[in-house]
């Protein structure tokens, strides 16, 4: 996914923050619950980092008559970020100033730094999807102005997770409880997210560390990921699809 629309994803201050996340994103899944919720998080963060992407690539490239679709797909990708700070905000950051006063204030003043601007973009895109219409540039100028900021602090979110450090406050007990309640607080439609997940984030990144498919995020069964996914629970929302970052069932695009 390239191109003179793109810049903005493709500038080199953008592309340090998404380096920094996929550095956190290992192959592996960590033994300890300490290392954990930092790999978690940044899988999760390029989620939102691959989902936004095709967003706005399709912006203008949706199929034709398939606007509805497209906006679905790009209400879904936007209000993720939302519910994935509303699940930290709820569950990890409390649990974390319980025993580290502080230490969550910097990631909650970015959240409160980019919420308008992120509310207003949800907002637009209902409005379009009550109009029926979308303009295209309308949309990726919300995004242009809160893509840095953005991707800022999906990046500088995970220094605070690192295993070490909530080690001296905390046993891996402790946070064990601590990751198992953050992933319960982001749950939805299992028909809509497990799709999600895995054509926005596990495929391509499992192409860019030369996985094969289905490894290794989420960490479900093999069948969640091979069977569930991609066959019982695609089709209720398929239409979506069309437009993620990988958008064919079999033979995967990988648009980097």
């Amino acid at each position: 996914m390239s191109g003179l629309e793109m810049k903005t994803f493709e500038s080199a201050e953008v592309l340090k923050y998404v380096e920094s996340i996929r550095a956190a994103a290992t192959p592996e899944r960590p033994a300890l619950a300490s290392d954990r919720g930092r790999w978690a998080m940044a899988w999760l963060h390029l989620v939102i980092w691959n989902s936004w992407k095709s967003a706005y690539f399709y912006a203008d490239k949706y199929p034709e008559g398939d606007v509805q679709n497209y906006l679905e797909y790009a209400l879904l990708s936007a209000s993720f970020l939302a519910e994935h700070h509303d699940a930290e905000e709820s569950a990890l950051f409390p649990a974390l100033e319980k025993k580290i006063p502080g230490s969550m204030e910097h990631n909650e003043a970015q959240h409160q730094s980019f919420l308008k601007p992120l509310e207003d973009l949800i907002e637009y895109i209902n409005l379009a999807k009550a109009e029926g219409k979308l303009d295209s540039a309308t949309y990726r100028a919300k995004v242009d102005f809160i893509l840095v900021p953005v991707m800022q602090h999906l990046a500088e979110e995970l220094d605070s997770l690192e295993g070490s450090k909530l080690l001296e406050h905390f046993s891996e007990s402790e946070l064990d409880t601590i990751n198992k309640a953050t992933h319960k607080a982001q749950q939805g439609d299992n028909h809509k997210m497990l799709p999600f997940v895995l054509r926005t984030c596990n495929r391509i990144e499992s192409h860019l560390h030369n996985l094969p498919p289905g490894s290794p995020f989420p960490p479900a069964p093999g069948f969640v990921k091979t069977l569930l996914g991609p066959w019982v629970f695609y089709w209720k929302y398929s239409e979506l699809w069309k437009v993620s970052t990988c958008n064919k069932l079999f033979v995967f695009d990988f648009l980097v």
